[in-house]
């Protein structure tokens, strides 16, 4: 009589720790990554640089170590680009990006 108690306690114990595995994995699956946006765009205009729309996923040119304006941008998870950008002088924007287009 004993022996089927604990059986069933534990039985319940061991459900519960394989639902709590599998609703942890769960949320990592849905963790995403932080996203690099470039500037594609020739403007240099004050507050140009703080403009979403100037930014994409994709590099339309190169990279490189010196010029006036940004290459790349590093946006964490959890913000967006516009988050990261709104309110920043272009100076801003230069200072947190990676990389420079003549």
């Amino acid at each position: 009589m004993k022996l089927n108690q604990i059986l069933k306690v534990n039985a319940v114990a061991i459900a519960a720790v394989i639902f709590s595995g599998a609703v942890m994995s769960f949320k990592v699956a849905e963790k995403k990554a932080a996203t690099t946006y470039f500037y594609n765009n020739s403007s240099i205009a004050s507050g140009a640089f703080s403009n979403p729309s100037h930014w994409q996923t994709t590099n339309l040119s190169g990279c490189e170590d010196e010029g006036e304006r940004p290459c790349s941008i590093v946006v964490p998870d959890g913000q967006t680009l516009n988050d990261v950008l709104d309110g920043k002088s272009n100076a801003q924007v230069l200072s947190m990006s990676s990389g420079r287009k003549p």
